[in-house]
């Protein structure tokens, strides 16, 4: 509702926003919604801009390319374990760096990017689906470690469960109004005057 407060003649008149919500779901409201695109921005990120080293993987798993350098290894003994990778649909991404420090104080700390891409993924050996994630290390000086390992669903699931629930709740605490009765004598409501 807008409100407007009339002056003298001459004077500005002020216009306010008065809302019949209440403060704090309107704040919880503004939280949930920052909670809930930090954590599908990244992967909507992720779909738009792949990471080429983790698609090479991809690829590789799939015997559709030559996996990186570093990943053969990797790449094979994953083939050997579960077979060829026969579809993959991507549900989670993550990316973030780390510093590792050596308490001799020999060398400056050693910074690690870590990127990692989950998917649910179909093999020829494996009967049923399964989430699997691969994860790509590189260092400062450019050498690259990759890792190829079974994911859990549950925490995927929870891990996107809680922001759209705790915005789902949020969604309606704000569609609810304050009440505009009030309680007159003998406990009765009745319509403000």
């Amino acid at each position: 509702m807008l409100v407007a407060f009339a002056g003298p003649v001459g004077e500005r008149t002020a216009l306010a926003f008065k809302s019949g919500r209440p403060t704090y779901a309107i704040i919880f409201l503004a939280l949930s919604t920052l909670f809930l695109c930090t954590t599908f921005l990244p992967f909507f990120y992720s779909i738009l801009f792949p990471n080429d080293d983790l698609q090479r993987v991809v690829s590789a798993l799939e015997n559709r390319a030559s996996p990186p350098l570093d990943a053969d290894s990797v790449v094979q003994e994953a083939k050997g374990a579960a077979g060829l990778l026969t579809k993959a649909i991507p549900v989670a991404y993550y990316s973030g760096m780390s510093a590792r420090f050596h308490l001799d104080g020999s060398h400056s700390p050693e910074r690690i990017k870590q990127s990692q891409v989950t998917y649910i993924a179909w093999f020829q050996k494996r009967p049923k689906p399964m989430v699997m994630a691969i994860t790509l290390y590189e260092n400062e000086g450019g050498q690259k470690a990759y890792g190829i390992s079974e994911g859990n669903a549950v925490i995927l699931v929870r891990g996107y469960g809680v922001p759209i629930l705790l915005f789902g709740f949020s969604l309606f605490l704000t569609r609810r109004r304050k009440s505009s009765l009030v309680i007159g004598p003998g406990g009765r409501n009745v319509p403000p005057q």
